[in-house]
């Protein structure tokens, strides 16, 4: 891979002591040296829209059994109205002055912010020993996301994804479980292939243009953190922003990580081998276009699947969907109905799973289906269970953690570049980390802008 560049830019940065204080922290509020009962000091690093959904989340599920320490987030007013809202005395705009202040008091941090931002928030955390959860995806590119999973493994730290539905205390888990019960116990056969659609699109209505001003609530330069500058456009914080290639990956890079996961956990699939891309030409040079058909070859757990590789395809954008019918799947073996799923195409039947529904088809000829025992027990929470984890010190309590994530995101990530680069099919070396076209390969990892130290492992 080649060496991360930097450019100068604007400088907005705490001089000397942030920056050069980064791994010169001793271990955190260390977890083997207190009470089990506890209460886990946490740092949350973006705290409105999905950060401030995680933590209303988190304060649910742990019934406020744990103390969030500090808040940070560049936006002035969502600072303070989160802050007061749950009686947080420390709070920051720059995630680095938090750190530098609070990193051996805190014993986990949670972000929520923007991807661009996730992957150098994450390391520089656990760079510091601190547990991490942080949303999906990992990180905005593949060289990043590799480094969370990197300092995760080295450092045994509990580390949870942000793909809630897995492991949601409320009844949208039970269809993953049970969907994973079904197809690991055999209930259609051995696994042929698995098609993924989800229906929903991140393309802005119309191009952004020109410079907007920047609002006096945000600090934009804390905004773009490591990337290099660009001028401030009021659509960057837009609902699609997610689309924009500076701050997401789109639809797949949005939505796709829920139902990739469960595709990846129920047949214990690991780093794809080759991936195939079907999207819109020409690519746009601000955002991802969706409407994707992606085909992830990859090597799966062989009781489980028809053969010792098996395909998994992703459908996105208003359109996308598997075909039906005569040149696809037969129509009884498919609900075409719901805007997403997950269909499993098994040697004698199908199982289609989703948020609200699992299903086995075609009906007709499972009506008699009598589903096995039930082998994954109801979760206490996707955000207790990375938090009885830290207690427990058993990382792999966690089912979401960095280093099993880390297969598909890159493969997300490598996609998503695919159609940046309109690249229709590459083969990817994940130990080498580099695939057989040079256009993707120099989007794996990203240049940085002068000032912001990236930690590495």
């Amino acid at each position: 891979m080649k060496r991360i560049k930097t450019n100068d830019s604007r400088r907005r940065f705490l001089q000397t002591s942030a920056v050069a204080g980064f791994g010169l922290f001793a271990a955190p509020a260390i977890l083997a040296e207190k009470s089990p009962n506890a209460k886990l000091q946490i740092g949350c690093i973006g705290v409105g829209g999905r950060g401030g959904a995680n933590i209303a989340e988190l304060t649910a599920e742990t019934k406020g059994s744990e103390k969030l320490y500090a808040f940070c987030d560049v936006n002035s007013k969502t600072l303070q109205a989160q802050s007061d809202k749950y009686q947080v005395e420390h709070r920051y705009k720059d995630f680095r002055e938090l750190f530098d202040k609070h990193g051996k008091e805190l014993d986990a941090v949670f972000i929520g912010t923007l991807d661009h931002t996730h992957g150098i928030i994450a390391c520089s955390a656990m760079e510091l020993g601190l547990h991490c959860y942080c949303e999906k995806p990992l990180a905005n590119s593949v060289w990043e996301t590799r480094q969370m999973a990197n300092f995760a493994a080295k450092k045994n730290l509990c580390t949870q994804t942000g793909t809630q539905v897995r492991s949601w205390r409320s009844g949208e888990a039970a269809h993953y479980y049970r969907g994973i019960e079904w197809v690991r116990s055999g209930a259609v056969g051995k696994i042929k292939e698995v098609h993924i659609w989800c229906q929903g699109t991140y393309v802005p209505a119309k191009d952004p243009t020109g410079e907007s001003p920047i609002p006096e609530w945000l600090d934009y330069d804390l905004w773009l953190g490591p990337m290099p500058f660009r001028p401030y456009n009021e659509m960057w914080l837009s609902f699609s922003k997610y689309g924009f290639w500076h701050s997401g990956h789109g639809w797949i890079g949005g939505m796709g990580p829920h139902t990739i996961d469960l595709a990846w956990t129920a047949l214990n699939l690991g780093t794809p081998r080759v991936i195939e891309n079907d999207g819109p030409e020409p690519p746009h040079p601000l955002y991802n276009r969706d409407e994707q058909h992606v085909i992830f070859t990859v090597s799966g757990d062989h009781p489980i699947t028809a053969s010792r590789e098996i395909q998994v395809h992703w459908y996105d954008g208003k359109t996308r969907r598997p075909k039906v019918g005569d040149d696809g799947i037969a129509a009884d073996a498919i609900d075409a109905k719901p805007q997403a799923g997950v269909l499993f195409v098994g040697e004698s039947g199908n199982v289609q799973v989703h948020y609200d529904y699992h299903k086995l088809l075609p009906a007709e000829q499972f009506k008699d289906f009598q589903p096995p025992q039930q082998t994954i027990p109801q979760s206490v929470g996707h955000h207790k269970q990375w938090l009885d984890a830290i207690k427990a010190g058993k990382p792999e309590q966690c089912e979401c953690r960095f280093e099993y994530a880390h297969k598909y995101m890159e493969a997300i990530g490598i996609a998503a570049m695919m159609h940046r680069s309109a690249v229709k099919k590459v083969a990817w070396d994940a130990e080498k980390m580099t695939t057989d076209s040079e256009s993707v390969n120099k989007l794996l990892q990203p240049e940085f802008r002068s000032g912001w130290r990236f930690p590495e492992i």
